[in-house]
Order: C-alpha cells, then structure tokens, then sequence
C-alpha cells in the first residue's frame, strides 16, 4: 500500500532527528527480521544505515519486516553460500558469474504481483537489463537483459565523466556555462548561444562573455558547455588547445588523459562483440571496419523482423540485411572510432596504423603517453582534463575541491558543412575547429563561403549523432537462494523500497547516482554539492552502459588482449593491425565459446 506524501515526509523527518535506530518492544514488533550485508566506506556505510534506519522506523512498520544492516568491507561468493544473510548488495562485474551457479532467487513473481511503489520504467534500460538473466538454457545459450529473470535490483551507479581544471580553462579565457539544450532553448540570454560541448563566435553570445585569441590567432568568444556532449572534433581541438606543444601559452603540459574508448565505439552504435545470428556466436568487432548506419526515415525501418525508429543506429546482426541504403546515414565504422580514439593518447611520432599507399596515421600527441588517468594529473597540472569515473571525487576534494568541475563524456555528432577546417596542408598541425559567424568554402576559410552557423547535420527524420554513450558500474540487492525461505518475501519488500524513490532519496546522499532518473536529474542531486555539476554523473546513469568486462559469466574473455589494447596500443608501441594479428584469434575463440546471449542494449 502507497503512503501519502505527509506521512513519507513524516517519516523522513523523524529519521532525521533520530541519533539512533529505532528499537521496537517484543522483538521489533512481531516483524520478520532480515539481514542486509554490504559493502562500502565509512561515509556512505552512515548513509546506508540511515536508509535502513528510515525503513525500519516507517516502511518497515507497514511491511512487517525490520532490517539489520552489516558492513562487510567486501561482499563475495561466500556471502551468498552457506547461512546468507536475506539481502546481499553485489556489484555487477560479479553478478553474472554468480547468477548461472543459481546463487540468487528469482525476483520476477514479486515485481509482477507485488512491486509496490518501485517500478523498472523510472530507471535507464541499461541499468535494469544488466541483472536480469535467465538461469535455464534455450538452444544452448542462457538470456541475459531484457526479457529475462529478474534476479538483481539497481541500487545506484557511478560513471565515466570528464573532470576539467577551471583554473586551466580560465588561463585561456574560456567562458563556461551550464544549460541543457532545453535551458538554452529557453533562456533568452542565450539565444545566440549553439547547442555544443565547446565552441568558437565571431560575435559575442551572451552578455558578459570574454573575448580572446584562438589557436589559429583569430579574436573569438569561446565557449564550453558543461552540460553538452562535445563531438570528436571539438574534443580534439579542446584538447589540443592545452597541450603546450601546439599552444605555448597553455597551463597544461597535455589537455587530455584518456583511458576508456566508449565514447567512440559505442556512441557510432558499435561495440568490442557482434552476434553473428548465422553462427550463433560472437565474435570480436573492436576493429570492424563496416560502417555503422543511423536510420533516416521518419517512420523508421523494419530489418528482418527488427524495427529501427528514425535516430537509431543498425545493430552490428542486422547491418549485412540493408539493401537500400536510402533510409539510412552512415556512420563512422568501429575501426574509424578505434582509430580516433588511439590517435588521442599515442605520441606524434608513433604510428597508429598503416592504411593504403602505405600511409602512416600517427598521434595527435594530446593526452598523456601513460595509463594514468588519476586526479593528480589534473591536480599537478599535466592535463587539462581528465577522464574518471566517480572515485575521482574523494581525493579532488581533498585539495582541489574549488578548483575542478565536472562534464559529460563525448558523443558523435555531425554539424552542416563539417566542424573543422585547415590552414595549408591537411595535417592536425593546421586542423582548428571552425568558428560560427565565419565563412568557410568546405575545409578552407573563405571571404566568399558560406556562414558556419554551428546547426546538426539532418537528413530526412533524424539528427546525424550517435548514441551519448560512456560506461558505468552500478551496484545490484539480490536475495540468496541459500538464505531463509521464509524470509524471501520480507526480503523483496525492503528491496523495492530500497531502490524506490524513497530509499534512493537518502541513498544519492553517497554522491552516487540514484537509479531513478527523477531523481538524478532534480535539484537536490544535480545541486547537492555546491558547485559541483553533478548533472554529468546524472547524465552518465542515463546514458552509461555496462563495461566489457561484465558482458559474460566474468571478464577472463578480455583478459588476454586487454592488457595490450590498453598499454602497447595506447601507448603507441603496437599498430592497430599488430594488435589484431597478435590477439584477435584469441579473443574470437574466446568470445565463440560463451553461452550468454545479450538481449537489448547493455
């Protein structure tokens, strides 16, 4: 039964003002009484137990069941075997491997008949699918995402976002603003102001706005957005605008550190696996060099029983079944992103790849040469910006909590007439991102050219983007198979409390992002810290899909080339096409054998 909104409020300021638990008479009032083990610091193990304080002195009353809250530092295999405890948060690069052992119980029949006030459609797809697995076979593979059993319940999640210095960004006269493409729509003082991540005006855009001097010695209004996805060529040029071997004046030694490509390859629809649908396997598309296609007719198409609305992108099993390609745009291939991506971390004078004619594609010499994406590179001034998921925050508050904000991850996206042009040869030395109010002839600024107006590319009914895509590690409740049965059901209620509105109000208190989309992007999160742009970490839950590692039962399927596509092939000692030849065999054999189908988007 759903409380009224006084008596929530009721119950949440009572918690608020109580130092302790609540201690009920006779055993807690009669109630079934469960233990929840967990994980996690000292500061968010308060948090949690406020939760289940909150539960017990309000909905556990109504419920009949009263929690015990256990920190456990670290929750494994063993915590769901012999005496577990009724409730168990688990993180997600574990869920799988402990779902086909038949470690947890199905959850399906009580969130059909019994899901209270918690529902899967106020939380993203990709954070629902993600613990959703069958236990049984069909035709030899189990089913894992949408449509599956309901064996985990999203308790949060954190997100690859990018950290960027605002002293750095001040040194080179940037003007930053947050507003959502809805807000600048909206808000009249910018009405000149163009929906992008970063960007140059010849005219001033908003009163107040600095003027300086860019990369290519033109006067222009620059302009980051921190609540905009940047494309790859404004991310590029960003980027090169603080490195000091292309600018002198630069604050920064790099502009970027970089380490996770999911904002390349899955933005363009792409991914590291394709089901091949004639073999039943995966196999191993990191460097798939078919090009990806976005539908472009408005009333979408139908590929084989597959229906795709304007906007979306042709899965990897349905790309070979497009015969007119009138209703499509294409887009980058996997290799096209792989390629883009690497060239951001190697060094200029190492080679990425060798393509026809034997040319070399080398690196744009951007980012830092190493794997290091921590918040010291960001805090000692190597880079400009860096890219983290949300651990980043303890030590950036420790001492440099004034001095960083947050933004979101990239996405592909094309604007009419193209985003850069050059100044001589066709090299990244002469590449600049073209400034809206100037005219440009193609890639050649040109007195007699057309007006850069900064506009989305269109074609027919849809946007030439891809997906925001970043990745993102998120936590599950399960209930133990092994645990009392008679408790399963006192179990669940706290659960879908738990992940309900109500418990994820106290929960984002961590700092991590609630499941529930409402939430994340309310006031009270996206403003929690005090100038802090915490709408990025809102913005990752949405959009973030469940890392490589926890595509299958574990991450041993990527153990064998990770180690290289993430040390040699960033770090520019290994070609795109050594790395292939080295461990693309390996890793399709590895991807052939696993007997996890993934249905629906991760």
């Amino acid at each position: 039964m759903k409380r009224s909104i006084k008596a929530i409020a009721a119950c949440l300021s009572a918690v608020m003002i109580a130092p302790t638990f609540a201690a009920c008479s006779g055993g807690h009032g009669g109630r079934t009484e469960i233990e929840f083990w967990y994980a996690a610091g000292a500061t968010d193990s308060k948090i949690i137990k406020s939760m289940v304080r909150a539960y017990n002195e309000c909905q556990g009353v109504e419920d009949g069941v009263y929690v015990s809250a256990d920190n456990r530092q670290k929750v494994d295999k063993s915590s769901l075997m012999i005496d577990a405890p009724s409730v168990v948060m688990i993180k997600d690069e574990n869920f799988k491997a402990w779902a086909v052992e038949g470690l947890y119980h199905d959850m399906t029949a009580y969130y059909d008949t019994d899901a209270g006030s918690y529902s899967e459609s106020d939380i993203p797809e990709s954070l629902t699918n993600r613990f959703r697995i069958d236990n049984n076979k069909k035709d030899g593979k189990i089913n894992a995402g949408k449509g599956a059993a309901l064996q985990g319940v999203p308790f949060g999640s954190v997100s690859m976002v990018y950290y960027y210095s605002k002293g750095a960004l001040a040194d080179q006269k940037v003007n930053v603003i947050s507003a959502t493409e809805e807000e600048l729509a909206a808000k009249a003082e910018y009405a000149n102001v163009v929906a992008h991540g970063y960007a140059e005006y010849k005219e001033k855009p908003f009163v107040g706005a600095e003027q300086s001097t860019n990369l290519a010695g033109e006067s222009v209004y620059k302009v980051f957005n921190n609540r905009i996805a940047m494309n790859w060529d404004e991310y590029r040029y960003f980027s090169k605008m603080f490195t000091r071997a292309y600018n002198e004046t630069s604050p920064t030694t790099y502009g970027i550190t970089q380490h996770w490509w999911f904002s390349y390859g899955w933005s363009v629809g792409g991914d590291c696996i394709g089901y091949n649908t004639s073999t039943g396997k995966y196999e191993f598309t990191v460097a798939d060099t078919k090009p990806n296609y976005l539908v472009t007719a408005a009333d979408g198409v139908t590929l084989a029983g597959s229906k795709y609305a304007a906007g979306e992108i042709v899965r990897y099993e349905d790309k070979s079944k497009i015969t007119d390609k009138g209703a499509f745009a294409e887009l980058p291939s996997q290799y096209d992103a792989l390629t883009e991506f690497v060239r951001t971390t190697v060094p200029v004078d190492k080679v990425v790849d060798t393509i026809e004619n034997n040319e070399k594609v080398c690196g744009y010499g951007i980012s830092t040469a190493t794997d290091d994406h921590s918040a010291a590179t960001l805090i000692d001034g190597t880079a400009a910006m860096i890219a983290s998921d949300q651990s980043a925050v303890t030590s950036l508050s420790v001492t440099y909590q004034d001095k960083y904000d947050i933004a979101p991850a990239l996405q592909y996206k094309r604007y009419e007439d193209g985003s850069v042009y050059y100044d001589g040869d066709k090299t990244f030395d002469n590449q600049y991102l073209k400034v809206i109010g100037e005219k440009y002839d193609g890639d050649v600024k040109s007195a007699s050219g057309k007006v850069f107006t900064g506009a989305p590319e269109k074609v027919g009914g849809a946007e030439i983007k891809g997906y925001e895509a970043t990745f993102s590690k998120a936590d599950a409740l399960v209930i133990p198979e092994r645990s009392d049965p008679a408790a399963y059901e006192a179990a669940w209620k706290f659960i879908r409390w738990a992940a309900s509105a109500e418990g994820q109000k106290l929960y984002m208190k961590t700092g991590n992002a609630p499941n529930q989309t409402a939430l994340a992007f309310g006031a009270d999160y996206v403003n929690g810290v005090e100038g802090k742009n915490y709408w990025a970490f809102a913005n990752g839950a949405k959009t973030g899909s469940i890392g490589d590692w926890s595509y299958f039962v574990n991450g041993k399927w990527v153990n064998d080339w990770e180690g290289i596509f993430n040390n040699q092939l960033r770090g520019g000692y290994y070609t795109i096409q050594q790395f292939l030849n080295e461990k693309a065999a390996a890793a399709n054999s590895a991807i052939g054998k696993v007997d996890i189908f993934l249905n629906g988007r991760k």
